[in-house]
């Protein structure tokens, strides 16, 4: 436990060293990664050769064929490493490796030779051939100036995964989905490129040095997950330790610095808000920075006094909709008109899913005289005639009915109560619900001259404009009672073609593609966060990021799911 052991002692016994009976010895192993890399068919034949080794015949793009050793423990990301080294010529290269009729996928850097089948003895044949990078140009407002890249269709490069470092899944899904957001990683990169020429830019200083701690840390994560010169990576990175990002979050709000589970939006908003902050402290304190053009809109809330009708409206910027996820329900205005003329009304809350029939006899219900739901009839504002009790609430295009009281039997039975709780909800319905009209529960103080007085009023909100990057929280987690869960209803969200300006009857036209979804499985005690991210929105091509291991999704399906939480979606450019 305390005394180290010299490893060059090799003919000491332990004894001899002060080591007793029943004790514990501790052994740190590390593998090297090192390998014989001379051609073996000239060395000695009384070379040494260890029983798990294998040979590689490498087939270099200069057509030289060098052979060198390895072994069947090794990674693929190890021996491709190991050939690497053989090329004086260190640009970016595809690997073809095969045994026999067993091929090596050099996408899977992590698995061991073994367990590919590979046996010791066996010779493992590699060819190189050599991926020409492409020149862009990025137009920035000061010069031209183009910088190389690999990232072309014969790459078509697997994105990088981001370390777990005890627990940080939380921040690794949403940096995933905010990594591919065009236009903010744009905004980073065009920085770079105006620092960093087409030369060698080793020991040159981050440009986002003066901006601010965790805007620094963003753009460093950014540069090595999204850097051009991908000739600069190394044969077997795979993934990336974010380790500045954690530890800066962490300086600015302790909790983040523990290893506890956290939530990925309040990570998220307290990320970008951060940014914004720092960027906007850089530029002389302007008002609008990168963050708020991408994420900001203006949200109008309006409140409408019952009594004088009056309209109070505020207006704040918004960066997340955040959209509670319960059974579709709706308040409803029920309107009674007794025979002898007089007219009363109330409010009665109810889920979309149930029928006229339903309202009718709840409002009644209310009012302890269920038995004049015989005796009434209802219109809508939808038509003058007398509505079917059948007809759904989901169909009513307001949210109010009159009922007239008739001196004769309707021929209504007392419906079949039930309670509708869909499992499945849809994104749109959902939308809709933020932004219907609702009564507030409590009283207000109306302060107008005429009125001055506690009254009932009626909230509404509304988007006055609507972000070229909209992200939509689906609030998973509740807290009532006391009690703390996890809702796990299923939201079917559209992937392409959102039209919320549609939705929403706007007269801007706001059409949406899915960009990033950040998931969360399992229980709100023992859960994980995965990402799910494209490279652009017009790209078919999806992947899966859990940590650092990043997989490509075969079936767009996949896409949706019950796990959920955070939605990222950019807006089409007209």
């Amino acid at each position: 436990m305390h005394n180290p052991i010299d490893t060059n002692d090799r003919n000491r016994k332990l004894s001899d060293l002060g080591v007793k009976s029943n004790q514990i010895i501790y052994a740190y192993v590390q593998e090297s990664l090192q390998k014989k890399q001379t051609d073996v068919s000239q060395s000695s034949s009384s070379s040494i050769i260890n029983p798990n080794t294998v040979f590689v015949r490498c087939h270099l793009p200069d057509n030289q064929s060098i052979t060198i050793q390895a072994s069947v423990t090794d990674t693929v990301a190890e021996l491709t490493a190991s050939i690497a080294a053989l090329r004086k010529n260190p640009t970016m290269a595809h690997f073809s490796l095969w045994s026999g009729s067993v091929t090596i996928d050099d996408q899977q850097p992590d698995k061991r030779l073994a367990d590919f089948g590979i046996r010791s003895g066996s010779t493992i044949y590699a060819s190189i051939t050599d991926i020409a990078p492409t020149n862009y140009t990025i137009k920035t407002n000061k010069t031209d100036r183009p910088y190389t890249t690999t990232l072309n269709s014969d790459l078509d490069a697997k994105p990088l995964g981001l370390d777990n470092l005890g627990n940080t899944c939380f921040m690794n899904s949403v940096l995933q989905c905010l990594v591919h957001i065009e236009p903010l990683t744009d905004f980073f990169m065009k920085v770079f490129t105006q620092s960093y020429s087409t030369d060698s830019h080793v020991n040159k200083s981050n440009p986002f040095d003066t901006y601010g701690e965790v805007t620094r840390a963003y753009a460093e994560l950014l540069w090595n997950l999204q850097k051009p010169d991908r000739n600069s990576y190394s044969y077997y990175d795979y993934s990336f330790r974010p380790t500045r990002m954690k530890e800066t979050i962490g300086r600015l709000e302790p909790r983040f610095a523990t290893s506890d589970q956290q939530d990925a939006q309040e990570f998220m908003t307290l990320l970008l808000d951060t940014i914004h902050q720092e960027i906007k402290q850089k530029n002389n304190h302007v008002r609008d920075t990168i963050i708020t053009e991408l994420f900001f809109s203006p949200l109008q809330s309006s409140i409408t006094c019952s009594q004088c009708q009056h309209v109070s409206t505020t207006t704040n910027p918004n960066s997340i909709l955040s959209l509670p996820l319960k059974p579709l329900e709706r308040t409803f205005q029920v309107n009674f008109i007794r025979l002898n003329g007089q007219n009363e009304y109330n409010m009665v809350p109810m889920s979309v899913g149930n029928r006229i029939e339903h309202l009718v006899h709840a409002f009644f219900e209310r009012r302890y005289d269920s038995r004049r739901f015989r005796y009434v009839t209802a219109i809508t504002t939808d038509s003058e005639a007398a509505a079917d009790f059948d007809t759904p609430l989901s169909k009513l295009s307001e949210p109010a009915i009159t009922l007239i009281e008739q001196d004769h039997y309707n021929g209504r039975l007392t419906p079949l109560r039930y309670e509708n709780k869909p499992t499945t909800l849809k994104l749109d319905e959902c939308i809709q619900e933020f932004f219907s009209l609702e009564n507030l529960d409590e009283p207000w103080l109306c302060d107008q001259d005429n009125c001055k007085r506690n009254v009932m009023v009626r909230k509404q909100l509304q988007l006055l404009t609507f972000p070229p990057v909209l992200i939509i929280q689906l609030k998973r987690f509740s807290h009532e009672n006391g009690l703390r869960q996890k809702l796990d209803i299923f939201v079917k969200y559209p992937i392409d073609g959102f039209d919320l300006g549609k939705l929403l009857k706007s007269s801007e036209e706001a059409v949406y593609d899915l960009i990033g979804v950040c998931n969360h499985i399992g229980s709100i005690s023992c859960g994980h966060y995965t990402a799910y991210a494209r490279k652009n929105s017009k790209s078919e091509k999806w992947y899966r990021f859990n940590d650092s291991d990043v997989s490509t999704v075969y079936y767009k399906e996949k896409i949706v799911s019950q796990d959920a939480y955070l939605l990222f979606y950019l807006k089409r450019q007209k």
